[in-house]
């Protein structure tokens, strides 16, 4: 799947960047071993792991965090459209929070498992949100595997 969407992008000449938090660059390493591959898209990441750079590196509001808590979709959107005035020669910024692992703000309704995906396309932010079974790392693979495929519904439409 991943390879796939990689040759999409590279065949709509789409470069891509990543703003990780949950992820902690999972997903631009993952996406940068399909380079020489047929998807020459990836442009780069950040990993934002600690609030403290979602803050001082990306601009975000302490106070839209302390709203919505740090794993929430607020916060991705916020961190894809910051990512966007970073990367400004990329046409997608994805942006990734979420509960890989205990602790964060899981609660019954955002349990461990849970992330949130923002795409920002330049036109629009699409809204993606997952939850995702299994170890830390067997959630990763999956977040890989249904962001991929998601990513080719976009390139598609």
């Amino acid at each position: 799947m991943l390879k796939t969407c990689c040759e999409l992008l590279e065949e709509k000449e789409i470069k891509i960047a990543f703003i990780e938090s949950a992820s902690s660059g999972y997903l631009t390493s993952q996406f940068s071993i399909c380079k020489g591959e047929g998807a020459e898209t990836l442009l780069g990441g950040l990993v934002c792991y600690d609030v403290g750079v979602k803050v001082s590196v990306l601009g975000l509001s302490q106070d839209l965090i302390n709203s919505y808590t740090a794993e929430s979709m607020p916060v991705t959107v916020a961190l894809a459209q910051a990512g966007k005035k970073m990367f400004q020669n990329a046409d997608w910024v994805i942006a990734c929070t979420g509960l890989l692992k205990p602790g964060g703000s899981a609660t019954p309704e955002k349990p461990e498992g849970t992330f949130f995906i923002a795409i920002d396309d330049g036109a629009q932010v699409h809204k993606l949100h997952y939850y995702l079974k299994g170890t830390p790392q067997q959630r990763l693979n999956k977040l890989v595997a249904v962001l991929a495929h998601d990513m080719i519904n976009l390139l598609n439409q």
